[in-house]
C-alpha cells in the first residue's frame, strides 16, 4: 500500500512541476521558407544548413543527395516517385532584393537506360528546349554534363545538366529557368552569385 501511495504522490508532483514528456521545450524550427513548408521539410536531413545558404536535400528513393537552397519550395503537384527506382520533383524560390525568381526541375533514375548518354542528353535538350552543345567534366565518382543559355528577347536563363554515377546506373537531370521577378528585363541575368549557386547543387550531388 505504500509503494502505491508513493508511486502516486511521485506522478502527482511531476505533473504539477511541468516535467511531463510533453511539456518539455521544443526546439524551434528554423524561419526559412524550404522549413516553414511542411512538405519541403521532409526532405530535408538536418535543420543544420550544411553550407551557408543551403540545407542538405535527402531523396525518398534514398538514392541521393545534394544542397538544397534555405529559401526554397518543393512543389506536390509534381512530385512522383516510384519505389527506389525513379523520382521527380519541382522548386522554386523568389530572390527579391535581386528581382530573381527561378524554377529548377530534378528527376532522379537509376536503371541500365542511364548508361546511353547521349540518348538522355538528346531527351534533356528537347524537354528544356536547349538546343547547344553540353560541356563535359568529371567530379569525384560522377560526369557531368552541362550546358546553359541566356534568351535575350524572352528574358530568362537556362541552365542544364546531366549528372551520371561513374560506378554505378544513378543519374540525375537539372533543368533551372529564371526570369525577372517582374516579367520584364529590368534584372541583371544571371544574378549576382547565381551561377555560382548552380554550380554548387549539380557539384553537391553524391549517389548513395
Amino acid at each position: 500500500m505504500r509503494g502505491i501511495l508513493t508511486l502516486t504522490l511521485t506522478c502527482l508532483f511531476f505533473i504539477s512541476s511541468g516535467c511531463s514528456k510533453n511539456s518539455l521545450p521544443v526546439e524551434p524550427l528554423p524561419n526559412t521558407e524550404a522549413f516553414k513548408n511542411e512538405f519541403t521539410r521532409e526532405f530535408m536531413k538536418s535543420d543544420e544548413e550544411t553550407e551557408d545558404g543551403f540545407y542538405t536535400f535527402e531523396s525518398k528513393t534514398k538514392g541521393y543527395t545534394m544542397l538544397f537552397p534555405v529559401n526554397a519550395v518543393i512543389s506536390t503537384m509534381d512530385y512522383e516517385q516510384i519505389k527506389s527506382s525513379y523520382e521527380a520533383l519541382s522548386y522554386n524560390e523568389d530572390i527579391d532584393e535581386e528581382n530573381i525568381s527561378y524554377f529548377m526541375t530534378v528527376n532522379f533514375e537509376d536503371s541500365s537506360d542511364t548508361d546511353d548518354i547521349q540518348i538522355n542528353l538528346g531527351i534533356l535538350s528537347d524537354v528544356s528546349g536547349y538546343e547547344g552543345d553540353y560541356k563535359e567534366y568529371r567530379s569525384g565518382e560522377k560526369t557531368i554534363y552541362f550546358g546553359e543559355k541566356r534568351n535575350e528577347e524572352d528574358g530568362y536563363y537556362s541552365y542544364i545538366a546531366y549528372i551520371k554515377s561513374d560506378i554505378s546506373n544513378k543519374a540525375v537531370s537539372l533543368t533551372y529557368n529564371s526570369n525577372c521577378l517582374d516579367g520584364g528585363n529590368s534584372c541583371e541575368l544571371p544574378g549576382s552569385g547565381e551561377k555560382e549557386k548552380i554550380n554548387r547543387i549539380v557539384e553537391s550531388v553524391e549517389f548513395k
